[in-house]
């Protein structure tokens, strides 16, 4: 029997638990440097959903079973917001804006991280979007609907943005995610002309690179970031879960629109990383979400740091 999570069981689960790992004081985290770049790790709170969403193919018995035997809490699921951020000189480009305060307790948190970190909301120049989903996207807009950056320009996948401003987009999601449908579109229009869209494989800003990594919704991207002579993963949530997503990247989420999609890209994409030794930082990863990935067995594991 494979698990079904219900809207009434998703947002329950997600509503479980209050965490937020940045304390009053906390500071941006330091997880790379690139030539004369910088990359941060900034939080925008945590949450927890039920651990059948980690896999909705799996059993629950199998999927606690391996959580356990893993270290892992078998009933629940704690999710990191790793919000990236690149530094050059005294401006700031952030990928993803964290869900802002009118999605879960225990997420938006960012803009309070922001003043405890020093950072300056006018010297962001631009946020580029992952994907449209609450806890990435509707941070892009204050408690009062006006953009959190106010000098930003913004930009987000053309595909993810048709995908959720179509018509129809009702009939193409699960019930569970009409909330997140109408919470896009709203704070699509509220961005209005300071949103720009771009195709994935096109270069977004100098040096920063859209890679396709669709599945977990359609338009999906990941960020690929150059400077100097390395490069590093911005991953979205291409890789969520720091056990499954890398020794069992053929489960599939629930949160995966395209779980066949989605494990494709999983499998693609760990092969490069693993090959080419890149650094990363996932969105729901632990800690600041920072670390690389090797072979492991047939599958490979996250090795944090």
């Amino acid at each position: 029997m494979s698990i079904s999570i219900t809207r009434r069981e998703a947002l329950a689960g997600l509503g479980a638990s209050l965490l937020a790992p940045l304390a009053t004081g906390a500071r941006a985290t330091t997880v790379a440097k690139l030539g004369t770049r910088e990359i941060l790790s900034i939080s925008d709170g945590a949450v927890t959903v039920p651990a059948g969403m980690i896999a909705r193919d799996r059993t629950p018995d199998e999927l606690a079973r391996t959580l356990r035997d893993n270290g892992f809490t078998p009933d629940v699921n704690r999710m990191p917001l790793n919000v990236s951020v690149i530094r050059e000189g005294d401006n700031y480009i952030f990928i993803d804006c964290g869900a802002g305060g009118r999605f879960l307790e225990g997420s938006g948190k960012l803009a309070s991280a922001l003043d405890a970190a020093g950072i300056d909301r006018a010297r962001v120049t631009r946020v580029l979007f992952t994907h449209a989903h609450a806890d990435h996207f509707w941070g892009a807009v204050d408690e009062f609907d006006e953009p959190l950056f106010p000098n930003a320009k913004f930009a987000m996948p053309h595909a993810e943005r048709d995908f959720w401003m179509a018509g129809d987009v009702l009939q193409k999601v699960p019930e569970a995610f009409h909330m997140m449908a109408a919470g896009a579109q709203r704070v699509i229009k509220q961005l209005d002309d300071k949103l720009a869209t771009f195709k994935a494989g096109e270069e977004v800003a100098p040096g920063i690179a859209a890679l396709d990594t669709g599945g977990h919704t359609q338009g999906h991207v990941s960020f690929e970031i150059q400077g100097g002579n390395d490069r590093f993963i911005v991953l979205g949530d291409a890789l969520t879960h720091p056990l499954v997503s890398f020794a069992y990247p053929q489960w599939m989420p629930a949160s995966d629109q395209d779980g066949e999609r989605a494990v494709a890209t999983r499998r693609k994409l760990l092969d490069r990383l693993a090959s080419e030794k890149l650094r990363i930082i996932g969105y729901h990863l632990p800690g600041a979400g920072a670390g690389s990935v090797e072979r492991k067995d047939s599958a490979y594991r996250f090795v944090a740091g």
